[in-house]
């Protein structure tokens, strides 16, 4: 058995995509768009949603994470009030991550290190999804 999540968002999940590569060094599994959909029978012709990602799969290392632009108003919003914790190894790489998803985003507690963790810090990057990322000792 395995826990996925998925996050839900309105025409940004390739662009998201993109950013979680470099802030989490992510891997694609699979990325189908709606024309992909459309080709295979899924779906009926809308020009308009063409480019738009029906189904993807992205590897956090071995965590499986899904995005779709085409979810309801409802999904998108809850996507972008759930807190994702993320563990690093190094403090480095939470520096990194953070400081990626910060463009364009909104920091809401700045990178600290407080005395019961190496380093955390929570940020809103800019699709409106709230990450809390942190190095554990």
């Amino acid at each position: 058995m395995k826990f996925i999540q998925q996050l839900c968002f309105s025409g940004e999940s390739e662009e998201a995509l993109e950013v979680y590569k470099r802030a989490f060094g992510c891997r694609v599994k699979n990325l189908l768009h709606y024309s992909d959909a459309v080709k295979n029978g899924w779906e009926q012709p809308d020009a308009s949603k063409d480019s738009l990602v029906y189904h993807s799969e992205i590897m956090f290392d071995e965590q499986e994470v899904r995005l779709s632009d085409l979810s309801s108003e409802e999904d998108v919003n809850l996507t972008k009030k759930v807190k994702h914790r993320i563990g690093f190894d190094t403090a480095e790489e939470v520096e990194s991550a953070f400081s990626i998803l910060s463009e364009g985003g909104e920091i809401i507690n700045p990178l600290e290190r407080p005395p019961y963790m190496v380093i955390i810090g929570t940020v809103r990057d800019r699709f409106g999804v709230l990450w809390e990322l942190m190095c554990d000792f």
